[in-house]
């Protein structure tokens, strides 16, 4: 037995014996299975679908690509160049993809990759959109979505209009430190990071009803930084 692994690693193996225990030997043993280097610019986003088979990266040359991670080939590639294009996220809806926009306007746009025609624009951000996530809740056909103009937005695929609208309040503007948004594992929840001083944890269904829990945070170095990002740590997200 690998001494490194624990007993509550063990339980989990003996209930699922196809999981793999991300054990320091484990890591060891990893190797590059693929190397794609068809792209020359930085990669500004990746996201993996739900099933973890396809990939979606964004880049400094607008460009959106999509690469099968089984067969490790890409598959896809479509640009934007009017539009520039940031923080893609494949959706609930198979072959399809949601982006923030980064040039003339601050619009999501929801693009099917197999026609490269778009279903959909979602308008109301006033200034650069900083996250963009799908629910991790399968059941549910919704974008959450944080901008530098303060407010958080989820949408509905479906629907043009945003479903819930919040601007957080903070003890730090959102123009001093930006703002980051994500959900949690189970869809239930949603962080907002307000600058790099405080964290606020809202429920889902009653997001324009402000936060239920509030922590100001001043991590060391803090001051006079911006918020790059937010997330939960999986499987529990009881920690971010």
């Amino acid at each position: 037995m690998d001494p490194e692994i624990s007993p509550e690693t063990l339980e989990v193996l003996r209930k699922d014996p196809l999981r793999q225990a991300l054990t320091n030997t484990a890591l060891r043993n990893f190797q590059m299975a693929k190397l794609f280097a068809d792209n020359k610019a930085p990669v500004t986003s990746l996201d993996y679908d739900v099933a973890g088979t396809r990939c979606i990266t964004t880049s400094h040359d607008e460009s959106l690509r999509i690469y099968d991670c089984e067969r490790g080939v890409r598959e896809h590639v479509s640009y934007s160049k009017k539009y520039g294009c940031n923080l893609a996220q494949f959706t609930a809806q198979p072959g399809c993809a949601a982006y923030a926009s980064t040039k003339i306007n601050d619009t999501i746009r929801y693009l099917s990759c197999d026609t490269n025609q778009y279903i959909r624009y979602f308008v109301g951000h006033k200034d650069a959109v900083t996250s963009l996530q799908r629910s991790p809740n399968q059941a549910s056909s919704t974008l959450l979505s944080a901008a530098l103009d303060g407010s958080v937005r989820i949408w509905d695929l479906d629907q043009v209009d945003p479903a819930c609208t919040v601007t957080p309040t903070g003890t730090r503007s959102v123009a001093d430190g930006g703002i980051a948004a994500a959900h949690d594992p189970s869809g239930a929840v949603v962080a907002v990071a307000v600058g790099s001083a405080e964290i606020q944890l809202l429920d889902v269904r009653e997001l324009a009803r402000g936060p239920f829990l509030s922590a100001l945070i001043e991590p060391p170095g803090a001051k006079g930084a911006a918020i790059a990002g937010v997330q939960f740590i999986p499987p529990t997200g009881d920690h971010i």
